[in-house]
Order: structure tokens, then sequence, then C-alpha cells
């Protein structure tokens, strides 16, 4: 019995730590709350999150939405530091990912970003999802993001 208890915790304690589908899942939820503005944000912690952003990305980075094309890290730190949603909205989630690991160092993840804003006539929250597909490599013992794809630009409200 003790033979099998260990074997389960092991199982379970791999799948908990060291799976690289749930480390990649991890990483992804980090780069959507970094993306994310919370009301009230101060610029001492603007300037921390969006440090925290540039960590997640690779150098080299391409994003494709919609028919804007991003081809570096800055600019795409730039683009969410000039984001300056209206109080209430900014919140970013990634939903529904299905992470694929590749090899060791890559990953591929196909998921729905949700953009939550503020409806100006209403006053309600209004999610905008778009589907997108993400790439990973794991540099330097961390995953991040090389290049991502949505057909569609959000909607900023």
């Amino acid at each position: 019995a003790a033979f099998w208890f260990a074997a389960l915790f092991g199982y379970f304690g791999y799948q908990w730590w060291f799976n690289p589908a749930r480390v990649v899942k991890h990483r992804l939820g980090e780069v959507a709350a970094a993306l994310s503005v919370p009301e009230g944000e101060s610029d001492i912690a603007r300037i921390s999150r969006l440090g925290q952003l540039r960590r997640y990305l690779a150098t080299d980075l391409r994003v494709k939405a919609g028919t804007q094309d991003i081809t570096s890290r800055d600019a795409a730190v730039a683009i969410a530091a000039a984001w300056r949603p209206q109080p209430g909205s900014g919140d970013v989630h990634f939903a529904d990912a299905q992470i694929f690991i590749e090899s060791d160092t890559a990953a591929h993840a196909y998921l729905a970003v949700e953009l939550t804003s503020m409806d100006r006539e209403s006053g309600h929250p209004v999610v905008d999802a778009r589907d997108a597909s993400v790439s990973l490599e794991k540099r330097e013992g961390e995953w991040v993001i090389t290049a991502a794809e949505s057909k569609e630009a959000p909607a900023v409200r």
C-alpha cells in the first residue's frame, strides 16, 4: 500500500510541479495579468507591470493582429504602455487554452483572448473574444512568447 501511495504521490506531484503544459499555461496567465490594467493603477505599478510583461516576451517577438504587424518586444511593450482604457475596463484573460508541447524547448497554444471593457452607453462590462495562436520557446530556463497571431484585432472601447 505504501508503494502505491508513493507512486500516486510521485505521479500527481510531477503533474502539478513539473508538467510543461501546466508551466506554459501558468506563463500565459502571467502574460494576461501583465496586459490587464487595474483600475486606479499608479505610475510605479504601471512601470512594474510593463517590466513583467517585457520578461515574458522574446526580443525577436512577432505579433500579427488583424492587419497590424508588430516586429519586436519593445514595440509590443510600447503599445501596451500607450493603452489607457477607461476606468473599469482593461481586463485581459486567456480562455480555453489548448497547449501543445512540441519539444523540451518549444510549445504552441491556441486560445481565446478575452478583453473586458465598459460599454460607454450602458456602463455594463462587455467581453470581446478573439481566437489566437501563440508560439513559445524555453530560453534561459524560462518560457517566453516568440510569436502570436489573431485574425482580427480586438475592439478597444
